[in-house]
């Protein structure tokens, strides 16, 4: 016998959507904010699903418009395994990427997997909170470029990101070595207020093993520092050069996320 229930949220469970944000103040800040978007139109109280069990809300997500906006569930820790698979499982019909944060929802592989899901990729998301608190060093031999720069493109194509382009308000930058590109990296605003983003795009493969991504990521966050009180950025789980990089910086591990897909739809 269930003891749960899916719900969509109506105007009057407005509420329960912010019901297991743990900070007072932003759950009121937040639901605020909701129930003006529900206003003005922009969202409908039933793109949240909520899952209810007799102790309250278990979890809830917002079913975004647009497929290309990922799922991003908020659960309780100690959610039922049978209620966490329904729930994932309805989720499904709303959009082809779920994403589980450690901050916000347990990881939950094998009942992620059980609801119908493919885990793509596990990342982790490292925070600089106060970059102008140590310094960086600068190198004179990183400049800003273009993907129509010399070497620019071909270390791109190299580097398995031919299709790359900047974001708004991105600067791509180079590492040379003798006149030869030998690494690229990108800085930007990365979404919240006053903090950076550090896109390093990599290190040529037969220039790796001596310290450029170091070098590298040292001078954008030294950028950054002139701009930016805080860095956020993210890598593979398992890249631990990467992970070894941020740390060495003065980066705190502030989550993991399991990025999961809808299974491919085998061509008839």
């Amino acid at each position: 016998m269930n003891t749960y229930t899916l719900e969509a949220a109506t105007h009057d469970t407005l509420a329960d959507v912010v019901a297991l944000i743990p900070d007072p103040a932003e759950a009121g800040r937040r639901l605020t904010f909701t129930r003006s978007r529900v206003e003005a139109g922009a969202l409908r109280p039933e793109q949240f699903l909520i899952l209810r069990s007799p102790r309250g809300v278990e979890g809830v997500c917002l079913r975004p418009a647009s497929p290309q906006i990922p799922l991003l569930p908020r659960l309780r820790e100690d959610v039922p395994a049978g209620a966490l698979i329904s729930f994932l499982r309805e989720l499904r019909a709303a959009g082809p990427r779920l994403i589980l944060v450690s901050t916000q929802a347990p990881l939950r592989r094998e009942e992620a997997e059980a609801a119908g899901w493919d885990l793509q990729e596990a990342n982790v998301v490292y925070e600089t909170t106060d970059l102008r608190a140590r310094s960086y060093p600068a190198d004179p031999h990183v400049q800003p470029v273009t993907a129509n720069d010399p070497g620019v493109a071909a270390a791109l194509t190299a580097l398995g990101r031919e299709a790359w382009t900047p974001g708004e308000d991105w600067t791509l930058y180079a590492l040379t070595h003798a006149g030869e590109v030998v690494a690229l990296a990108a800085l930007g605003a990365s979404g919240p207020p006053d903090t950076a983003g550090i896109d390093l795009i990599g290190v040529l493969p037969q220039r790796r093993g001596q310290g450029l991504g170091a070098r590298l990521h040292a001078h954008l966050l030294h950028l950054a520092a002139q701009t930016f009180g805080t860095h956020v950025g993210g890598t593979e789980a398992d890249n631990r050069a990467m992970r070894r990089l941020f740390e060495r910086h003065g980066a705190r591990l502030v989550s993991t996320q399991l990025d999961f897909h809808t299974p491919a739809v085998p061509a008839p």
